[in-house]
């Protein structure tokens, strides 16, 4: 069962008063590009598009069917606001602009998921913790990967915290 426009709406407004914020969220029926992107926050615009399509081909994919689409709504969501309300943001943005070295381009980018996954985490405490890390595992394993690769490419750099 795909996920309900009204849910969509409220869920919508009940993140935002519970991160008190002010982010504007907008929804597509299809992200326009080739890639399959649930969800994404826009720093200059300060807006989050949600892409419904993908959100339940996503669930579908992971988990063999809709069953979980409410949950794994919530949370792509309450991950998007984990990026529009994290100060360290635009810093770690930045960093990333102005990075060469890859170890480090790709420890940046952890951290900036990561950042947004613990504000989604506390931000969502009902939602299923089995497909919530589900759906974090698999968030992160292309970033995870990027760093094996960097390392095995014998950076020499140290870990950063």
């Amino acid at each position: 069962m795909p996920v309900d426009q009204r849910y969509i709406k409220t869920t919508i407004q009940t993140l935002l008063l519970r991160a008190n914020s002010d982010v504007r969220v907008r929804t597509r029926k299809k992200f326009p590009g080739p890639r399959s992107i649930g969800g994404k926050f826009g720093m200059n615009s300060r807006m989050i598009t949600l892409y419904i399509h993908e959100i339940e081909e996503q669930c579908f994919n992971m988990f063999g069917s809709l069953s979980h689409v409410n949950d794994y709504f919530a949370i792509i969501m309450a991950h998007e606001l984990g990026h529009a309300q994290d100060p360290m943001l635009e810093q770690l943005a930045d960093d990333l602009d102005d990075c060469t070295d890859s170890l480090l381009r790709a420890r940046i980018a952890l951290r900036i998921e990561e950042n947004a996954w613990e504000f989604a985490r506390a931000l969502i405490p009902e939602v299923n913790s089995f497909v919530f890390e589900q759906i974090v595992d698999r968030s992160l394993e292309g970033y995870h990967n990027a760093i094996s690769r960097a390392m095995s490419q014998g950076t020499g750099l140290e870990v950063i915290a």
